[in-house]
């Protein structure tokens, strides 16, 4: 994958946080618009120039305050995208557990994770999992409801991946937003 898709890619899944796939989707392209290069350059001199908030407004992305700190601290990371670990993404401010793993589920090969978002936990409670609403802010919690989710791939001879898309195309009420179609595969997302 090119390091600029990958990029746009991790600014998608921070932005996805609390809104549907779509919306943030449109957001991000709105947000990007114009980019030559870096998607992470972009953020950077926004953020520099200070006008990130109101970029991050005219997008529509939602979220500003948490936005405006998330996405300078991702676009200044440094990290290797293409090699970064689970726990080094959820040691940037504003990505939590489900947040690293949807990127590093949709950007490695045979990825063992799981992103527990609200369709991953409706399903699992439509099979007997005594699983909450909304994504666990317990590692621990999270941990052994990821296991469960992985079992459950593993039992549809599915990989955690493919069971992703399903279940989220089983529980989404929108049309697959464009990071889960064409553009999925043209920038290497293995949905």
């Amino acid at each position: 994958m090119i390091t600029s898709e990958m990029e746009e890619f991790a600014v998608f899944c921070v932005c996805v946080a609390g809104k549907t796939a779509d919306h943030a989707s449109k957001a991000v392209k709105r947000l990007l618009a114009g980019c030559q290069g870096s998607p992470f350059g972009k953020i950077m001199r926004l953020h520099s120039s200070g006008r990130l908030p109101a970029a991050l407004r005219a997008a529509r992305t939602g979220n500003y305050g948490k936005l405006s700190k998330a996405l300078p601290a991702l676009a200044g990371s440094g990290l290797d995208l293409g090699r970064c670990s689970v726990p080094d993404l959820e040691s940037l401010y504003g990505i939590g557990p489900k947040t690293a793993r949807y990127f590093v589920l949709h950007t490695r090969p045979g990825a063992k994770v799981a992103a527990l978002d609200v369709h991953a936990l409706r399903h699992l409670r439509s099979l007997g999992y005594d699983a909450p609403r909304s994504t666990p802010s317990s590692r621990r919690r999270y941990a052994e409801l990821e296991k469960a989710f992985l079992h459950e791939a593993e039992r549809q001879g599915l990989s955690p991946v493919e069971f992703d898309l399903r279940v989220w195309t089983r529980y989404s009420k929108s049309a697959l937003p464009s990071y889960h179609g064409a553009e999925a595969e043209k920038m290497g997302i293995r949905c």
